[in-house]
């Protein structure tokens, strides 16, 4: 997932939409591979929703991040678990 764009202020709409499509397709078989793309997910509807000043997308963009935040936790608390290792 490292490979989406950092900076989404250059993306123009038709691009972002793209983009979020690209990383959608991918396969995610770890929760670290979740995480970041509900990360990227994120960004991309925050960037829309900057823009278009679209209340649906930044509903999605919370949501997305949500997501993302629980997913980190999660993979935290299983590396304490293990004593330390993620």
């Amino acid at each position: 997932m490292t490979d989406n764009p950092s900076d989404l202020s250059a993306l123009t709409g038709p691009e972002l939409v793209r983009a979020f499509l690209a990383e959608y397709d991918k396969p995610r078989s770890t929760s670290q591979q979740r995480a970041e793309f509900f990360e990227f997910k994120s960004r991309v509807f925050a960037a829309i929703a900057e823009r278009e000043g679209d209340a649906g997308a930044s509903r999605f963009a919370a949501r997305a991040k949500a997501d993302s935040e629980f997913l980190w936790a999660e993979i935290a608390d299983n590396g304490f678990r293990n004593g330390g290792e993620y």
